[in-house]
């Protein structure tokens, strides 16, 4: 198991590095946002791993009652705090107070390593793609990071979103991702919490943009997990058919 963790640890750190020229410039600014709900165990270990560069702008947006947002400001991030719950309004929260050109999205619970922002960037940078996602399906995965239900349960959302969408991609559901600010001006939701970024995803395709994905690693969260699988799962259903057949998007 140790060497298994190793290995994967030095396949996912050596992708960025090859992947990414830190010295290149860019004309556009980057801003990362971090939803957090109490995760005073993990959230150090993402801001420490956080690198300097691309990113121009770190805000935490945090609903938490334990250490998250003292932990989260001694290490520099700005941390907003958000009275209403809700992973979707975090989110939201995170847009309407950044400048960013790029916004980046990446949890606070040590799943998703931060070292890889540059590969998520790189292809909007380079003018291929408008949002990039980051593929845990495509790429490597710890052992323990996903369980066979949960895992169950992205493949098939994610093929109904191919089907109903027409659009090809692999991870519909991940939480690590990038996109051009103007892409998202003046939209609305109709869901603020789990099912946000499928519905932001629907609208991001009918507006036009080019919708790509990245293989990334994925590890097991640190903390208790604030996914409610069976009522979240269909949520997220009803979104995506909600945006394919009531035209409500």
């Amino acid at each position: 198991m140790y060497y298994t963790m190793y290995f994967l640890y030095k396949y996912c750190y050596s992708t960025v590095e090859h992947k990414y020229n830190s010295g290149a410039e860019h004309p556009m600014r980057i801003s990362v946002i971090i939803p957090t709900l109490n995760e005073e165990g993990a959230i150090g270990r993402v801001l420490d791993d956080m690198p300097e560069n691309p990113i121009d702008e770190l805000v935490v947006v945090d609903s938490s009652t334990d250490n998250t947002p003292r932990i989260a400001d001694k290490r520099g991030a700005q941390v907003i705090f958000e009275s209403k719950r809700g992973y979707g309004r975090a989110l939201q929260t995170g847009i309407e107070n950044t400048a960013g050109d790029i916004l980046v999205y990446i949890d606070g619970d040590n799943t998703y390593d931060p070292r890889e922002i540059p590969k998520i960037v790189q292809p909007i940078l380079n003018g291929e793609y408008d949002v990039v996602l980051g593929s845990r399906l495509r790429g490597r995965m710890f052992p323990g990071a996903m369980s066979p239900l949960i895992k169950l349960g992205n493949l098939l959302l994610s093929l109904f979103f191919d089907v109903l969408l027409l659009k090809r991609i692999t991870d519909s559901q991940s939480g690590f991702r990038a996109m051009r600010r103007h892409f998202l001006e003046g939209l609305t939701y109709s869901e603020y919490g789990m099912p946000f970024v499928t519905e932001q995803l629907i609208k991001l395709i009918k507006r036009g943009a080019r919708v790509g994905e990245v293989p990334i690693c994925y590890r097991p969260r640190i903390g208790e997990t604030k996914l409610c699988k069976w009522t979240d799962g269909f949520k997220i259903f009803k979104v995506i058919l909600k945006g394919r057949f009531l035209g409500g998007y």
